[in-house]
């Protein structure tokens, strides 16, 4: 686990459990050290994990009350729930039904390769349509959808940090698991509207709307069946994975 402090109130946790095929990625968990909270963004893969970062904001911080919030339902952003049982879990409508018809069946697919202990999942208990504030911290969580239909994004106004879960990716976004470019699009221009000083996403470093922009123009290129070359055989891999989505 690495940790690294992002602008005035932010603590990034990076994993690299996923860091093997077919996925090749480090994982983020990030947290805003709130006023009366510790606002816990994606929760990974278990309670082990939960309990590391937990052991360090405790160690570092003091004693705060937990708000989890789930950018989307996905196994590796949601396992980590149980650790949290109890508390307030924060999720978009869709992101909850889709936990509660799918998280069992995702448990069954990857728990043998990726579970530290034994997975419990743990539904949200607090869904939200469009918009949801929490005024005492000063952050709004909001429907994103792009990378998924469900994905949603936490915006801490005080430290003008956006935290976009999948739904950015250096150079192109990756794994898609919806083809609605339209709205996919729309999403990553309120991105742009926001001008967020840094951007936190699940899979990477943290980045700055530069990296935004050049996912909108690869998305305009797909909606517009332009033909689109890569000098890197990974970035190559991820486009065909997104034409297939777009296709199914």
């Amino acid at each position: 686990m690495e940790i690294t402090q992002v602008g005035n109130r932010g603590v990034l946790f990076t994993f690299d459990e996923l860091n093997q095929e077919p996925f090749n990625c480090s994982t983020n968990v990030y947290v805003i050290i709130g006023h009366e909270h510790f606002i816990v963004c994606d929760a990974y893969l278990g309670k082990y994990y939960m309990s590391l970062v937990k052991e360090y904001l405790t160690g570092n911080y003091g004693n705060k009350n937990y708000i989890v919030f789930n950018s989307h339902s996905h196994w590796d952003h949601i396992w980590g729930n149980s650790e949290f049982d109890g508390h307030l879990i924060i999720s978009h409508t869709k992101c909850r039904d889709l936990i509660e018809l799918y998280g069992e069946e995702e448990v069954k697919a990857h728990a043998d390769n990726f579970a530290k202990d034994k997975i419990e999942i743990v539904l949200p208990n607090l869904t939200f349509e469009n918009k949801k504030t929490l005024d005492e911290e000063n952050i709004e969580f909001f429907h994103s959808p792009g990378h998924s239909e469900d994905s949603s994004s936490c915006f801490d106004k005080e430290d003008g940090t956006l935290f976009v879960g999948d739904n950015v990716d250096d150079p192109i976004p990756s794994f898609m698991s919806w083809n609605n470019l339209d709205k996919y699009i729309e999403t990553l221009q309120k991105y742009l509207e926001i001008d967020a000083q840094r951007i936190v996403q699940s899979h990477g470093p943290v980045i700055d709307n530069s990296v935004v922009k050049l996912n909108a123009e690869y998305l305009a290129k797909l909606k517009s069946g332009e033909k689109i070359e890569f000098n890197q055989s990974d970035n190559k891999k991820t486009h065909r994975y997104n034409l297939s989505v777009l296709n199914t």
